[in-house]
């Protein structure tokens, strides 16, 4: 396939570009752009009323590399529109960190899938948990072009992301990977306040938590039980169960 390959963290993100390396070791042509700089919680947002910026840049394994003064959207879109146009995949990540309940929401890795699948090209948001081991990691990286080489040829939902995270566990820990709905529980986080010795106050946000447990069978409840979860992301909802055999392969 002709991949086209985006992140919220950076195009110096090394999870990127070991997701970069594993797909073109499976014979598909690699395109990234990528933000230049770390875009996380971006959401969908992306430039209208300033011109966005691009930069060629070398990164192993793929064809050729841009990096984009811009958020994760504008990255698809520019590669879609004018960088890659013949893509015939996106793929977004892998992302230091996990995508799932209602980060996904939040999420500049997701977002930057979705704006593929708002013109039904298929992708997906590829994220692993902080602290996953270089071993996982890897595994991670080659399944997922694996299962992205069955989704081109899957009738997924129409408008679909594929969303998809691995636990930080060792291998022998690892495991099947499975079908589910996001987590519905809300996070709890807030902010420290300071006082600027230059006048004013200013805020850091607090690391979120959760105060409730999760819903069996969601994404995180699946995550806490050492699973890799899938999730298809779609406009009106889906049985994710119906689309267990997936992972068949």
């Amino acid at each position: 396939m002709n991949l086209l390959l985006v992140n919220d963290d950076g195009i110096d993100s090394s999870a990127m570009h070991l997701l970069c390396r594993a797909a073109a070791a499976r014979g598909h042509r690699v395109t990234v752009v990528a933000p230049s700089t770390q875009q996380s919680a971006k959401g969908h947002s992306f430039t209208v009323f300033t011109p966005v910026t691009v930069h060629e840049r070398t990164v192993e394994g793929a064809d050729r590399a841009w990096a984009v003064d811009g958020t994760p959207v504008d990255c698809t879109r520019l590669g879609l529109l004018e960088l890659c146009r013949d893509a015939e995949m996106v793929i977004s990540g892998i992302n230091a960190g996990l995508n799932a309940g209602l980060a996904v929401y939040v999420s500049g890795t997701v977002g930057a899938a979705r704006e593929a699948s708002f013109v039904r090209k298929p992708s997906m948001a590829v994220s692993m948990q902080t602290g996953t081991p270089e071993e996982t990691l890897r595994f991670f990286a080659d399944w997922a072009v694996a299962l992205a080489e069955r989704l081109k040829a899957y009738p997924f939902p129409d408008q679909a992301v594929l969303n998809v995270n691995v636990p930080a566990v060792p291998m022998w820990e690892l495991q099947p990977p499975m079908m589910c709905p996001i987590s519905r529980e809300p996070w709890v986080d807030g902010y420290v306040r300071r006082e600027s010795p230059r006048g004013g106050d200013y805020f850091w946000l607090l690391p979120e938590s959760f105060d409730a447990p999760h819903t069996p069978g969601s994404d995180m409840d699946w995550l806490g039980r050492k699973h890799i979860t899938c999730t298809f992301l779609t406009p009106e909802g889906c049985d994710q169960a119906a689309y267990a055999d997936l992972l068949d392969f």
